[in-house]
């Protein structure tokens, strides 16, 4: 008997998944979104690092000569970090090249105006305008007092980035500070330099280097890709729910099969074909970044425990599945895929509220409502995983959550066939709640 049930299985699984994987529209899209999402991310960041072959002109206006020489050796010094940095693997092959600081120094240009006049602001503009200059800082004793610093130019955000001039502007403003009360240029770097926090985890007298790039990473990777699944396969799985059920054919077929082993196989036959293509996508999007990957990681940049891979694929597996058996459950109880569009928000509300609560989950994994919240099933596949991704649980609260997601999937999917089994007889009524309470009860005799 249970030869014959996972045989019955087997063959539906078969038939959904090839069914699909041989479309023309699974191909294209398999090659084609790759290259869109690739050409959105890839290109932008492309054009913003190209730099302008142009050199740009700059007043920087002041009544105080020195002040205006520390600004402008800080704008260059800046500019000048910045390009060492988009250089740094071009120096560690070519160490020798005596010439390319050369080509990496900042093509702007900084001249430094001691008239702050209302006449030189206007002098200014007119230069801005006739395109002498390409705009001007105005940092009258005033402006610098009250914190207030004025940029005018032809361009308001291609010359710079506003954060990145308002931040070398603190920078100069705090060196001229600390100058008038005696302390040198080498001590203000001293006193201004960064302080960089290393978080070391004490766990069973053994000390682990925390590693908030690689946690991250495998935190936003895994939630965009079940939110993404949920969305594109779990629509796949119910519209094939959904057609199947008001088919005749399978009034035919449920004479050889259970409802049961109809709709586990449509579930796990229909899912595999999106975990397909994800698998794909993940292949070939690994083929891309792993050079970067194997850098960041002989760095000590990236670093991923092993227990958070396993998680990953385990959670990833379970939540896809067990969002796919709802979206399979609402098929077999609409009568058309409008109505099952108007009930999506209702379906990925579970994994709309666990990604808002991912921040408390993060800030204290071990609290009480983060145990408590990732035990719930339609929360775990997120919540759970960041807690491992962050300070791993002990193993029992790990394998409860595991339990409690595999049993809610099984609920649901016998809950599932015993709909299907009594609403592929239904024809031309939308069922209400009462009417699948009874479905239930005749199901069940």
């Amino acid at each position: 008997m249970l030869s014959t049930s996972l045989s019955n299985i087997w063959l539906i699984i078969k038939r959904e998944y090839l069914e699909r994987v041989r479309q023309r529209s699974f191909i294209v899209l398999t090659v084609l979104l790759p290259a869109i999402v690739g050409g959105a991310f890839f290109i932008p960041a492309k054009l913003s690092s190209m730099k302008s072959s142009k050199t740009q002109h700059l007043v920087v206006v002041t009544s105080d000569l020195k002040f205006g020489e520390i600004v402008r050796e800080q704008l260059l010094s800046s500019a000048q970090a910045d390009d060492d940095k988009a250089g740094a693997d071009q120096r560690k092959e070519d160490k020798d090249d005596k010439d390319l600081d050369d080509d990496n120094k900042s093509s702007n240009n900084y001249t430094i105006d001691v008239d702050s006049t209302a006449g030189d602001a206007a002098a200014l503009q007119n230069r801005v305008s006739s395109g002498d200059i390409d705009g001007y800082l105005w940092l009258s004793d005033d402006a610098v007092k009250a914190r207030k610093v004025k940029y005018e130019g032809r361009e308001s955000s291609g010359f710079m980035e506003k954060s990145w001039l308002s931040g070398q502007l603190d920078r100069a403003i705090l060196l001229r500070e600390l100058g008038q009360r005696g302390v040198s240029g080498d001590q203000a770097d001293v006193l201004l330099k960064p302080v960089k926090l290393e978080i070391i985890q004490l766990k069973g007298g053994h000390e682990t280097k925390a590693n908030d790039k690689g946690m991250f990473f495998a935190i936003l990777i895994m939630v965009m890709l079940l939110y993404m699944a949920v969305i594109f396969y779990g629509v796949s799985v119910m519209r094939a729910v959904l057609e199947e059920k008001n088919s005749r054919v399978m009034e035919v077929l449920l004479s050889s099969a259970t409802s049961t082993e109809l709709m586990a196989g449509k579930l796990i036959g229909v899912g595999a074909v999106g975990l397909t293509q994800i698998g794909i996508w993940i292949t070939m999007a690994s083929v891309y970044a792993l050079p970067a990957l194997a850098a960041s990681a002989s760095a000590g940049e990236i670093h991923i425990a092993p227990l958070t891979l396993v998680a990953f694929a385990l959670f990833f597996l379970l939540g896809y599945l067990l969002y796919s058996s709802v979206y399979a459950a609402v098929g077999a109880v609409i009568t058309s895929e409008q109505e099952g569009q108007q009930l999506q928000f209702i379906i990925l509300l579970p994994l709309i509220l666990a990604v808002f609560m991912m921040g408390p989950v993060m800030r204290a994994p071990d609290s009480p409502i983060a145990m408590w919240s990732s035990m719930v099933p339609f929360f775990s596949p997120i919540l759970m995983y960041v807690r491992i991704a962050i300070q791993p649980p002990p193993a029992w609260q790990i394998a409860l959550s595991l339990l409690l997601l595999v049993a809610t999937i099984a609920a649901i999917l016998v809950l599932c066939a015993r709909i299907y089994r009594i609403g592929i007889l239904m024809y031309g009524k939308r069922p209400t709640l009462p009417e699948i309470v009874k479905w239930l009860k005749y199901a069940n005799r």
